[in-house]
């Protein structure tokens, strides 16, 4: 708490000055800015940097919009700023390139909003990724990337038949489980769009009442009345989520990756959100990125910071932080944390 105290907060916060506004660097602002805000009561969280205005004439909530691009550095020295960020989707003006050359210079640091705010909040933020081609093109398939993916597969084969198992461990104590609180299937399949958008089912324990869905699909929510008592219990463990290794072993999907998505719901996110198709691009898996990160969300703006997580995924994916994303399940499902 002293180190927090003395060190973190507020001596080390950095003033941050915006190049760019629109909707884009609004709302990276605004969510910076009040993570620095949850950080001044939590010193433990929260990002170090607080917005402190733009170079425009459009201001943002409270924060008056600053001087024009050819006092910037004048700008600089009289607001205390740190450092420079810049808006992806700002049009620079030869004035203003010059004068982030200057800001080069005098080794006052000038990076890129988007890519800040990933690093700080571990999210790639959508309208970002629907400008850049970075997650079309994907990474180069050299030899390192090669390797990744082969050993990612080996150690899904590795986990998923440790997991076989546990699997028939379960087996009977949730056949009989459910035969005494809800007799029905013991498996449920439903059908999931998988990478490159093929369609795949899943196979999960069955959580709901037979027939929970006769017309057409639902989000499921929280306190979802078809959800049977053994079945609340063991979305809290993600129980139900075990025989997905069967997947697994299959090739359909892999222990971490993008949660596997029902076609209906892709069809409507992508309506909204057209980037969301990016996460087709790596098997789905069983945990990911997302699901340590993001409470259960039962809606279409639940599903857009979802989506950020995911894309953060896709575009830094290596064997550590697959490793590190296992790790951290585990207190989720011995917790009872889940949904």
């Amino acid at each position: 708490m002293l180190y927090a105290r003395l060190l973190v907060q507020p001596t080390f916060e950095q003033r941050v000055l915006v190049v760019g506004n629109g909707p884009i660097a609004q709302r990276l602002a605004r969510e910076l800015n009040a993570a620095a805000r949850a950080e001044r009561a939590n010193p433990f969280r929260g990002t170090g940097y607080h917005i402190a205005g733009f170079i425009d004439d459009l201001p943002v909530d409270d924060e008056p919009a600053l001087d024009p691009a050819h006092s910037l550095i004048r700008l600089i020295r009289r607001k205390h700023i740190d450092a420079v960020l810049v808006s992806e989707a700002a049009t620079l003006s030869p004035a203003v390139h010059e004068a982030l050359l200057d800001c080069r210079e005098l080794n006052i640091p000038v990076n890129l909003l988007a890519e800040t705010y990933a690093r700080l909040t571990n999210r790639l933020p959508v309208e970002y990724a629907s400008r850049t081609l970075r997650l079309i093109t994907g990474k180069e398939a050299d030899l390192n990337t090669r390797l990744y993916f082969a050993l990612k597969r080996a150690l899904d084969v590795l986990v998923a038949s440790v997991g076989l198992v546990v699997l028939a461990l379960l087996v009977p104590l949730v056949a009989l489980g459910n035969a005494l609180t809800s007799p029905g299937p013991l498996f449920y399949r439903q059908q999931r769009v998988g990478r490159a958008g093929q369609p795949f089912a899943v196979v999960k324990f069955r959580t709901m009442k037979p027939n929970a869905e006769t017309d057409c699909a639902v989000w499921a929510c929280e306190d979802d009345n078809r959800v049977t008592p053994l079945g609340k219990w063991m979305r809290r463990a993600h129980i139900d989520e075990i025989p997905q290794i069967i997947n697994v072993l299959r090739g359909e999907m892999s222990m971490v990756g993008p949660r596997p998505e029902r076609p209906q719901f892709v069809g409507e996110i992508s309506r909204t959100l057209p980037i969301y198709r990016a996460r087709h691009a790596v098997r789905p898996g069983i945990t990911g990125w997302a699901q340590i990160h993001y409470p259960y969300g039962d809606s279409v703006e639940d599903a857009r910071i979802k989506l950020e997580y995911d894309l953060y995924y896709i575009q830094n994916a290596n064997l550590a932080l697959d490793v590190l994303i296992m790790l951290q399940t585990l207190p989720t499902m011995l917790l009872f944390k889940g949904q």
